[in-house]
C-alpha cells in the first residue's frame, strides 16, 4: 500500500466539499493528483498505474472515513441523514428475511 495516500486524501477533503460527499469524485481527484492521468487516459492504464504505485480504492475510502471521524464538523448533515436512512432500510429489509422461530 502506498503511504502517501492519506495526506493526499486529507488535503483534497479539506479543500473540496464535493469530495466529502462523493466517493467516486474523491477517487478521481486522488488519481489525478497521484498519477499522470487526464480524462483521455484509458482505464486499463489507470488500473496498471494504481497497481504499480500501490493505490487502492479501499485505501482512499478508508482514509476518507478516518478523516471524517477526526473532523466531524465537516460531515455534511444531509448526506449523513441519507446514509443512516439507507442503513435503516437495509436492516429492515434484512429483518424481513430472517425466519422467526417460536
Amino acid at each position: 500500500m502506498n503511504r502517501n495516500i492519506k495526506p493526499v486524501v486529507y488535503e483534497i477533503l479539506k479543500n473540496d466539499e464535493l469530495a466529502r460527499e462523493d466517493n467516486g469524485y474523491l477517487i478521481q481527484q486522488v488519481l489525478i493528483k497521484m498519477l499522470d492521468v487526464n480524462q483521455g487516459t484509458a482505464f486499463g492504464q489507470v488500473i496498471q498505474g494504481m497497481r504499480y504505485k500501490g493505490i487502492s480504492f479501499e485505501a482512499i475510502t478508508r482514509a476518507k472515513r478516518k478523516f471524517l471521524e477526526e473532523n466531524p464538523e465537516l460531515v455534511n448533515g444531509k448526506a449523513e441523514e441519507i446514509r443512516r436512512q439507507e442503513e435503516e432500510e437495509y436492516i429492515m429489509e434484512y429483518a424481513k428475511h430472517i425466519p422467526i422461530i417460536d
